[in-house]
């Protein structure tokens, strides 16, 4: 009995910490080069970016962009100081769930894209440059 309990307590802390996980970047928001904004994008979502003005009159979107439906985290991405993607991208559905992920790489995909759709299907494909190097799954 004693073992069940604490097996059940130690599933619901897990599933506690990631709930947490997944909804403290939505709380928290820094810009690491310019000036954060966000703007109420409707129904519910949240846009929060950074602009920096890389010389004057040339403002570029610079570093981390996130979107916020209802509190809850559903985008995130990360630009350069040249305003294209680079670094991680991941979508969340409503659910909180990961339905895309990969990297960006100087504004091209690179390595492996995971797609995930509705019904759960995970679909990896490996990008080289923007060009896939395997076959959809």
């Amino acid at each position: 009995m004693k073992r069940k309990l604490a097996r059940l307590v130690t599933l619901i802390l897990g599933v506690l910490l990631l709930a947490l996980l997944h909804e403290l970047p939505a709380d928290v928001f820094e810009c690491p080069l310019g000036e954060p904004f966000a703007a109420n994008l409707g129904d519910g979502v949240t846009l929060q970016a950074c602009n920096w003005e890389k010389s004057p009159g040339d403002i570029v979107r610079t570093g981390p962009l996130q979107l916020v439906k209802n509190g809850i985290l559903i985008l995130r991405l990360t630009n350069d100081h040249e305003g294209r993607l680079h670094g991680e991208y991941t979508v969340w559905d409503d659910a909180g769930n990961v339905t895309t992920s990969g990297q960006y790489r100087e504004g091209l995909k690179e390595g492996e894209w995971r797609i995930t759709d509705e019904q759960g299907n995970t679909r990896v494909i490996v990008y080289n440059a923007n060009i896939i190097e395997t076959p959809e799954n």
